[in-house]
């Protein structure tokens, strides 16, 4: 979606922020425990204000994230009763860093080395032309062995809003260069969008995939031509 949707979603919150979470996902704990995280760098792709940052940050060496909108990085940083300094788009407490800034503008250099990636509700969040746009970003942000956990949503019927169904299948098709471990498939009958838009069914999945090479899938134009003349 475009930045005026998640603007607006943030600034009415209520239901259009339903997507954050206010305690840690037990995912995470599960399966980036402390010991898995120490002396890592971990980059957390439209975070918004998660708490999941908090976990991190006290386990792991660095954390990185990345937030469109300015209203949930300064919720963020008071939620959680933090002090702040920022210095253009970049907000920093402690080994906690946020980007104020569209993902897709970031750099290698922006966010530095990447050992953990985190996407609990970044790739559903985004249709298919953005989701790959995204996959593009985070393979050139991505190093060969960085480990990613992802979370997404598979239901019946689709919907056109977020968070968009991603099934296990599509996974293996958006990421041919993993290795890729489904963690967690429970089906979830009690889940509020089940109720809310009558669904037939709802899994959320987890996924914890290891890097294996760079892929030419997401190489942009230019990047194919300089490998084909090597």
């Amino acid at each position: 979606m475009e930045k005026a949707f998640w603007l607006n979603s943030w600034e009415l919150e209520g239901p259009y922020t339903s997507f954050h979470r206010k305690d840690i996902h037990p995912y995470l704990i599960k399966h980036l425990p402390p010991f898995s995280l120490e002396g890592k760098s971990v980059f957390v792709p439209l975070c918004g204000k998660s708490v999941d940052m908090i976990y991190f940050s006290h386990f792991a060496q660095r954390v990185v994230g990345v937030e469109i909108v300015e209203k949930a990085v300064l919720q963020f940083f008071s939620d959680n009763l933090l002090p702040y300094q920022r210095i253009g788009n970049k907000f920093m407490s402690g080994n906690i860093t946020i980007f104020c800034c569209d993902l897709f503008s970031l750099t290698t250099e922006d966010i530095g080395p990447v050992d953990v990636v985190y996407d609990r509700a970044s790739l559903v969040a985004l249709p298919t032309p953005m989701r790959m746009r995204y996959l593009q970003t985070l393979e050139k942000l991505t190093p060969v062995g960085a480990l990613t956990f992802l979370n997404t949503v598979e239901y019946e019927p689709s919907l056109s809003t977020p968070p968009f169904s991603i099934s296990p299948s599509d996974v293996s098709s958006y990421f041919p260069n993993y290795v890729i471990d489904h963690v967690e498939s429970p089906i979830l009958p009690n889940h509020g969008m089940v109720r809310k838009f009558n669904l037939t069914f709802l899994i959320e999945h987890g996924f914890l995939m290891r890097k294996l090479y760079d892929s030419p899938v997401y190489m942009d134009a230019e990047e194919l031509s300089e490998n084909a003349a090597r």
